[in-house]
């Protein structure tokens, strides 16, 4: 969530955010925005976007780094991951990947696996408990990603998406 303080729990709006980066721009280089506006507002949808998501999945105890966690656990074929692959998939940090995991252990929806090939790995896999959650909450998810992006036509969904690719494509062909 974006919040001005610690102890606040006013949000700035976007255009608060942007006005605030405008103002930096005009005393950094002495020019407007231009195509930063763009990613201020990428950024702030993505954290409209994360904030629906963990409300949508308070009612059940996990965040939505959680939710990727057990998703990604979910759509291997032998239900296994390494920790450091969850780590990839959702773009955390070590150390927060290793918190939401005790979290998730502790919950009974993941459990820690000896590895079969190397004793000292150990592997991630879903439990019943977890299994079960998953079933219950991605018809959830999808039903809310539904109603955000019903705002767009179909016509405009595909030209959104093959917009974000290319978006996508210019950004990783930059890193």
């Amino acid at each position: 969530m974006y919040y001005i303080g610690m102890n606040s729990s006013k949000r700035y709006t976007h255009s608060e955010k942007e006005q605030h980066v405008e103002r930096a721009h005009q005393r950094a280089v002495g020019e407007p925005l231009g195509d930063v506006r763009l990613s201020i507002l990428i950024k702030h949808n993505a954290g409209l976007l994360s904030d629906l998501l963990n409300k949508a999945l308070e009612p059940y105890g996990i965040s939505s780094v959680g939710y990727i966690a057990m998703m990604t656990l979910y759509g291997t074929p032998d239900n296994l991951a390494n920790p450091s692959d969850i780590c990839q998939a959702s773009s955390e940090t070590r150390s927060n990947m290793t918190r939401i995991i005790d979290e998730l252990v502790e919950k009974g929806l993941i459990k820690r696996v000896p590895n079969q090939d190397d004793r000292r790995r150990v592997d991630l896999s879903l439990t019943p408990a977890g299994d079960d959650l998953l079933r219950v909450v991605v018809p959830i998810i999808r039903k809310s990603n539904e109603a955000v992006f019903s705002v767009f036509s179909l016509e405009a969904k595909a030209i959104f998406e093959a917009d974000m690719l290319r978006l996508k494509n210019a950004l990783e062909s930059r890193l």
